[in-house]
């Protein structure tokens, strides 16, 4: 269980206010660049409503801001799998953004072959040279060979993923033995250690709507750390581990540390709550773009109250594919 974060004595809410090109394995045809728009907003074109987020360069600014907090929060561990350097020579990144996890792991393991797949070509167009970009549909059969990755690795999955058991099946199967799964996942289930969410919580209640909306495409939000253990074990592997973290939303915290996190998060959650919102509401829930834009003043403004000392529950789930020695598994 992670530890309760200390909130700051002294804080109150009167300053709540301030505060060689890259290589694709797929072409880039029509059929992907060729972008969906809905209330202002980019979608992906690809396997189109896969995926119910925007790609334009506003969420990907946001991914980018959430990549830093989770980072701070790991003490830039990249991954936590006991792998030694020398035997991770391929990775596969599923869901991999804006690619800042492989461009990172690209420079701390130049040896290593990294690839990074998703539905949006919005990966750089000039990376390092170990790393290559494929936009493919992780749901879909995989063209990878089998028993062939060191690393397999997913970071904010909830909300992308229909079927996680599939998915740990499907990553077994292309882990050589001794790989590695790693799931990096926050729960969307805001927190309290101290009950200091007012009545009538405005952001516990976008988190419940989001679930609610989340559930009619048959994806969750709320994935714990135990259940990822449970799947991860039911998939055949060994040697699972849950480590739990908490990220929190705002500049609450005591620690500098921490606090800087609570920053990164909030600035992530202020510029880009509306993506994670309005596709959900007005698609799935009946919402007009008026009423949400109305909700998020509410949500936006208690997040930003150093008074609620909100944080998000984050889980690193990680398992190993059984070798020969392991007793014929």
């Amino acid at each position: 269980m992670a530890d309760p974060i200390v909130a700051h004595s002294d804080a109150s809410d009167a300053d709540d206010e301030s505060f060689d090109e890259g290589s694709y394995t797929t072409s880039i045809a029509s059929s992907i660049t060729e972008y969906k728009y809905e209330h202002g907003r980019r979608y992906h074109a690809y396997q189109e409503g896969r995926y119910v987020l925007p790609n334009d360069e506003e969420e990907q600014n946001r991914m980018d801001l959430q990549y830093h907090a989770m980072r701070l929060t790991f003490d830039d561990t990249i991954f936590f799998a006991p792998i030694e350097k020398k035997d991770l020579k391929r990775v596969l990144d599923v869901g991999t953004g804006t690619g800042i996890w492989v461009e990172d792991l690209a420079d701390a393991y130049p040896d290593a072959q990294i690839y990074g797949i998703d539905l949006s070509p919005i990966q750089p167009r000039w990376s390092a040279p170990n790393v290559k970009y494929q936009i493919d549909d992780v749901e879909q059969p995989w063209t990878f060979p089998t028993s062939h990755f060191d690393l397999i690795h997913t970071r904010i999955m909830l909300g992308s993923l229909r079927d996680w058991p599939q998915f740990f099946t499907q990553s077994f199967k292309h882990l050589r033995p001794g790989g590695y799964i790693e799931c990096q996942e926050i729960a969307v289930d805001a927190r309290t250690d101290d009950n200091s969410f007012p009545e009538n919580s405005a952001l516990v209640a976008w988190c419940d709507k989001q679930e609610e909306a989340m559930r009619k495409i048959s994806m969750e939000l709320r994935l714990t750390g135990g259940l990822l253990k449970k799947q991860i074990l039911e998939a055949g592997f060994v040697d699972v581990e849950v480590k739990e973290f908490k990220i929190p939303i705002g500049q609450w915290p005591k620690d500098p540390k921490i606090r800087e996190i609570g920053a990164f998060q909030l600035v992530a959650m202020l510029e880009g709550i509306g993506g994670l919102t309005m596709a959900l509401w007005t698609r799935f829930l009946g919402w007009k773009k008026e009423d949400v834009e109305d909700e998020l003043v509410k949500v936006r403004k208690e997040m930003q109250s150093k008074s609620v000392h909100s944080y998000w529950p984050t889980y690193v789930a990680y398992g190993r594919k059984p070798v020969e020695q392991d007793g014929g598994s």
